[in-house]
């Protein structure tokens, strides 16, 4: 089970295939070359690791080396706002690699003319979000790896406080420890902007769908082995099962509320129907022996939206409490099913027959109050 720390007393208590590679001949194909850009084969490479493969090592125990990876296609609108907010880090060691999707308007030109500032780039066909997550993580050399939407843009801020919480919670004989910290983020919904604080990661998260802003996340390179690659089976909800993985492999999970970036609502994610699907199929995957009727129970239970349910109100079971109790009584020799049922709100589910929306505890609600209050008035003061 991963544990958890609170870096401050006022806050809110991937790769298997990422093998560690120090040398860049082995982080490109285009190792033999050299210069600002190459192209062949239809692919167009360049950035400052090019002309300099020793750039941006790890950086030790006080200094560490924060990585940026950003996927793209088609964001012409959007990509130089979240490349300039790379460039404006308070915190000299960061690293940037983009991989674009061989956009069609014009989102190449504008990463072509802040090539002094990518460490890497490359535009070659994909096959969609995050396969090329996947693609990009395998080049990053960070101490830190943070995926940064090419919508969205960080607070200047962000990889300081990333570094410095790494600091922190880490002596120099742990440099090496699985460690992934949840931080918060600024969510725009048109004109409206709130503080967005992590939620807890637990076990019950493979049920009811952890509120963690995926781009306010940072993994060491430890955490990012023990999860694993990105699933490509999913479309939506890939992250959310590379954050649950990375509980149940036992990663260190450390909480900051302050905001590192600035997420912008929409995109895939904004599928709702699509969602809840591929919610349900992540409880099918993570356990494997509940049958279709046992796994929409779960969903109806536990997913955190519940007006989303509403398109798929047949599959709900009549009386939700007494489903649960017959479900877990089938099942009651799997001890993982047990635990995610009890973290994500068996207690207050059991005896009710319709959907129960848990409620915080008032001191809970108080400091998340208090939490947006604070930063609120930081942002503010800031600008």
């Amino acid at each position: 089970m991963a544990t958890t720390v609170d870096v401050h007393a006022a806050e809110l208590s991937m790769l298997a295939i990422m093998e560690r590679v120090d040398d860049v001949a082995a982080l490109t194909p285009a190792r033999q070359i050299t210069g600002a850009r190459a192209a062949y084969a239809g692919r167009i490479e360049g950035g400052l690791r090019l002309d300099d493969p020793g750039r941006c090592k790890r950086g030790g125990p006080r200094r560490p080396l924060v990585s940026y990876v950003t996927v793209v296609r088609n964001a012409r609108a959007t990509l130089e706002r979240t490349l300039s907010s790379v460039r404006e880090q308070q915190w000299e060691a960061v690293e940037h690699i983009v991989v674009d999707g061989l956009s069609d308007d014009g989102t190449r030109d504008i990463i072509e003319a802040h090539a002094a500032q990518i460490d890497y780039y490359v535009s070659e066909p994909d096959e969609g979000l995050y396969p090329a997550l996947n693609k990009a993580l395998s080049m990053v050399r960070g101490d830190l790896v943070c995926v940064l939407n090419a919508d969205d843009w960080l607070t200047p801020d962000a990889a300081r406080l990333a570094a410095t919480t790494l600091i922190q919670c880490k002596s120099g004989a742990e440099t090496s420890a699985p460690v992934m910290i949840l931080t918060s983020a600024w969510l725009h919904d048109r004109q409206r902007r709130k503080l967005w604080l992590p939620g807890r990661l637990d076990a019950g998260s493979w049920l009811r769908c952890p509120k963690i802003c995926h781009n306010g996340v940072y993994a060491t390179p430890a955490a990012l082995a023990l999860t694993g690659p990105y699933d490509t089976r999913f479309r939506i909800v890939a992250d959310t099962r590379w954050l649950c993985a990375a509980f149940d492999a036992g990663v260190r999970i450390v909480y900051r509320a302050a905001p590192t970036v600035h997420y912008a609502s929409g995109g895939m994610s904004s599928d709702l129907g699509r969602h809840v699907e591929e919610c349900a199929q992540l409880v099918a995957l993570r356990f494997p022996s509940l049958d279709t009727s046992e796994v929409w129970a779960l969903v109806h239970s536990f997913y955190p939206w519940p007006d989303n349910l509403e398109p798929f109100g047949s599959s709900c079971p009549s009386d939700l409490g007494l489903a649960l109790k017959s479900l877990l009584a089938r099942h009651a020799g799997d001890e993982a099913l047990q635990a995610s049922a009890t973290a994500a709100g068996l207690s207050d589910q059991l005896g009710q027959a319709k959907r129960v929306r848990p409620r915080r505890k008032i001191s809970t609600q108080l400091q998340r109050g208090l939490l947006r209050a604070w930063f609120g008035l930081r942002y503010v003061l800031r600008r």
